[in-house]
């Protein structure tokens, strides 16, 4: 019997029960309906010629910063949201760090609010614990949360509002966020950096000229991130809570996870694009361009993240997308230490993963797994979201990979583009041609739809009200 479709994508290498293979897919309502060998038999209102094209789950990217509200001479939820579909991005979490800080139920409704009006793609938002009272912590969940966040280091100076409720530094303060957090049954993704360690290496500024990026690395060594994490995993040993370990950089940091792992602790980790595709010397080549925490490690640790990916340590790779203006990075050029910290990567993380699968450095399924599957299942998505399967949603990228391009500001979509030195001149092979959200084409060959009433609010499944 002939079925009728809204879409139907055929003849595209399509990533399908673990493994690329040659089918088409049918898409109806917003849901991926059909998937077989050969749907000729089928109409659509819309087909995409696929031939020659790979078909992926759509990039859930965990790690992303907009900020949006506040700072909009930064960026906006559709000047950054368009920039993610157009790498490929289908989900986003946004990460707490505001003006205010996103630790309030109603802080969290205000930007639900604002999110929907502008946004390309469907987004989570990632709270702030905020005040450990179960009144707040049950109106987090109330309104549906995807993941709490907590920093292990003091807020940056004059940055006091934006890390309102996010930061526990010490031990008890640590201990204590944790077992409030645990009663959400939400994950707890940390920053992990020693505060103490911080402090004492901040000595060694002194011992370079204000403008020199090295001393970065020097006051921000691999310890005061590898000591944060024990730390956290050890209390957590205690309170068992769900936990996961943002942006990790180094071979030390990696076998604490997995020695806790192998205990039984429900942790997981991810690490990013800037820590697997660039070195700590790339980094001070790009001075205040390549300032980020935690700072970008020597060659050597580069290439443990990769082990401890293939090792299955490492199991999602997130963008960490921040912007910041050109002014604002360019602060740093006389006085490095006072140039904000981050990097525009959101939608370079498909096209650098899928590059690197070229060069043979990792498996087109491997990616993925790493940028949609895994992450997926850590959130309790799946199999709605994070695959390609018949029932689950239609979020898809159609991916060429015969289109080489050179990354610059004139490549880029996002209003961060002109902050980008860190992977300027990197040439890439494959490009997103198409993004598909909730079955419908939201990014097409370089321009973008005009609706944005398709993508969705994405909400905890795991939440537990108090």
């Amino acid at each position: 019997m002939n079925e009728t479709f809204d879409c139907i994508i055929r003849g595209g290498e399509v990533y399908h029960e673990r493994k690329i293979e040659k089918i088409d897919i049918g898409i109806k309502d917003g849901k991926i309906k059909k998937i077989l060998k050969n749907l000729s038999a089928s109409t659509a209102k819309n087909t995409i010629d696929a031939d020659g094209k790979i078909i992926l789950p759509g990039v859930i990217d965990i790690h992303f910063h907009i900020r949006a509200p506040a700072f909009p001479e930064r960026c906006t939820v559709l000047s950054e949201t368009k920039a993610a579909a157009k790498g490929g991005t289908t989900t986003l979490f946004e990460m707490p760090i505001s003006d205010p800080c996103a630790s309030t139920p109603e802080i969290i409704r205000n930007r639900k609010k604002h999110f929907l009006k502008e946004t390309k793609v469907n987004f989570g938002l990632i709270a702030a614990l905020g005040e450990l009272n179960n009144n707040n912590l049950n109106g987090l969940l109330e309104e549906g949360v995807i993941a709490l966040k907590i920093f292990t280091i003091a807020p940056p100076p004059n940055r006091d509002s934006e890390f309102n409720g996010l930061c526990f530094i010490n031990e008890g303060e640590i201990f204590e966020a944790l077992k409030h957090a645990k009663k959400s049954n939400l994950i707890v993704i940390f920053h992990a950096e020693s505060q103490p360690l911080l402090e004492h290496f901040s000595k060694l500024e002194k011992k370079f000229s204000p403008s020199d990026p090295k001393q970065h690395n020097a006051i921000r060594p691999p310890i005061t991130e590898t000591v944060a994490i024990a730390k956290i995993l050890t209390i957590n040993n205690y309170v068992g809570a769900k936990i996961h370990i943002a942006h990790v950089t180094s071979k030390l940091a990696t076998s604490i996870i997995s020695h806790f792992q192998k205990l039984g602790q429900d942790v997981s980790a991810e690490t990013c694009p800037h820590y697997l595709f660039k070195s700590e010397e790339e980094a001070i080549s790009a001075r205040v361009f390549g300032k980020i925490n935690p700072p970008i490690r020597e060659k050597n640790e580069q290439n443990e993240l990769w082990n401890a990916i293939k090792d299955g340590i490492l199991t999602i790779v997130g963008s960490d997308h921040a912007v910041f203006t050109l002014d604002e990075k360019n602060t740093g050029k006389e006085n490095f230490s006072s140039a904000p910290p981050g990097t525009p990567a959101g939608e370079l993380l498909l096209p650098l993963m899928m590059n690197a699968s070229f060069n043979g450095k990792i498996s087109i399924e491997k990616v993925a797994e790493l940028l949609s599957t895994n992450p997926a299942k850590r959130f309790n998505l799946y199999p709605k979201k994070g695959v390609i399967a018949e029932n689950s949603d239609a979020d898809l990228i159609v991916f060429d990979p015969n289109k080489s391009w050179k990354i610059d500001s004139n490549s880029l979509q996002t209003n961060g583009r002109h902050c980008a030195h860190l992977f300027y001149e990197d040439c890439i092979r494959g490009q997103v041609i198409k993004t598909i959200i909730n079955g419908h084409i939201v990014y097409d060959n370089g321009k973008f739809t005009e609706k944005n009433n398709y993508s969705e609010f994405i909400r905890s499944n795991n939440g537990i009200s108090l």
